[in-house]
């Protein structure tokens, strides 16, 4: 899918990756980008997961800094700046990560170890070309691939332990450094007898974040059309507030949003920021800036999860346009949210969540963006380079 080095090392914080750094130079490094190949990274396409937008903001900020950094990804790909590796794999054999608790062998487990056999063919034959392996996927696969590989290698976790057959296949990669997004996602990966030892936070470009002091009334829920993120519940948290939404990402479990979110929505495709917002109203997925353009003009963002969200790239976005979040209290939210910022609510308290919105849009704007600057990316591409370098120079 498409998101503490040692026992002994302390778990970093985004704040504290630069003063990680900030005491040596590091060497310039060859770096092997391992993608998901559940779908291309193509930036010109709306459709890019969290993972796959902080897989294609990290190679390049890689390799701005010097590192020479090598992208494999699926047939189709496309990011400026990178190197991009086509093993001929193709995304439309394999079937999207699913996203709750997952046991048994997958439709496409042939097509999964048939990918990461190209990827460890790659490595075996060019491993004099490459320093380090930092993988990305959600496949039980892409561990099993890189066990006893030529050059070290590094697994970052971009999702929860819901798949057995992925977390016995990290408990087996003895040999790796395992790397997560935040401190709650570690837990949980420990608690599953999975040796996280790495916090990075994801990051994002603020300085390239529009900031928007012109925020309308309506509420706006953002990211993909899935049961796990509370996308019928958003829509009836605006409902209770007497505030229209505006729904914005793409549809990834259809079954859902047939039965659960399109009877309750108006389709408007064409719809542009800024807009009066009245009811439901779902406009498909946008790039990246026009969800910045819409983020900026909503009254606050609503998260009402439904599973232990990972990181939650999609509340530091909104805080850096600064339009505050309410969100239940799970997983990585805990993590991004203050009270400076947002509100945190009780999980599964519908009632408390609906009395969190009118507080939540009191919050000051300049407070929101200075809480999303604690999630820079070049803290994040500090905290992955000093992983990197040091697997490579230890």
């Amino acid at each position: 899918m498409p998101f503490e080095h040692g026992s002994a090392a302390a778990t970093m914080a985004s704040s504290d990756l630069p003063r990680a750094i900030g005491a040596r130079r590091l060497s310039l490094v060859r770096i092997l980008e391992v993608a998901p190949f559940a779908a291309p990274i193509d930036e010109q396409r709306t459709e890019l997961g969290g993972a796959q937008i902080i897989l294609q903001d990290l190679s390049r900020g890689l390799a701005a800094r010097g590192h020479i950094v090598t992208l494999v990804a699926a047939r189709g790909s496309h990011v400026d700046g990178v190197e991009l590796l086509d093993l001929g794999i193709d995304s439309a054999r394999m079937q999207r990560a699913d996203l709750g608790l997952t046991t048994g062998e997958r439709s496409d487990e042939r097509a999964e170890r048939e990918a990461f056999a190209k990827v460890r063919a790659w490595v075996d034959a060019n491993a004099s070309e490459i320093d380090v392996i930092h993988a990305h996927a959600y496949d039980a696969p892409a561990f099993a691939s890189l066990v006893g590989a030529p050059r070290p290698v590094a697994h970052t976790l971009h999702l929860p332990p819901l798949d057995e057959a992925v977390m016995r296949a990290a408990r087996s990669a003895k040999d790796a450094t395992l790397v997560t997004v935040s401190n709650a996602n570690a837990a949980a990966w420990r608690k599953a007898g999975v040796p996280v030892g790495t916090v990075v936070p994801n990051g994002i470009d603020v300085t390239s974040i529009p900031f928007s002091r012109d925020r309308g009334d309506h509420l706006l829920y953002a990211g993909r059309i899935s049961p796990e993120k509370g996308v019928a519940a958003a829509i009836e948290i605006a409902e209770r507030t007497r505030r229209g939404i505006l729904i914005v990402g793409s549809i990834y479990d259809q079954a859902y949003f047939a039965k659960r979110v399109a009877p309750r929505v108006r389709a408007v495709p064409d719809a542009a920021a800024p807009a009066r917002v009245r009811g439901a109203i779902y406009i498909g997925p946008r790039s990246r800036e026009e969800v910045y353009v819409h983020m900026g003009h909503a009254a606050a963002l609503v998260l009402p999860v439904e599973w232990d969200e990972p990181f939650g790239l999609v509340a530091v976005e909104s805080l850096a346009t600064g339009t505050p979040v309410v969100a239940y209290r799970r997983g990585g939210l805990a993590d991004i949210l203050d009270y400076t910022s947002g509100e945190l609510v009780q999980p599964s308290d519908l009632d408390a969540f609906v009395a969190a919105v009118p507080k939540a849009i009191d919050k000051d704007p300049l407070e929101c963006r200075r809480r999303a600057e604690r999630f820079t990316l070049e803290a994040m591409v500090t905290g992955y380079e000093t992983v990197l370098a040091g697997l490579v120079h230890s």
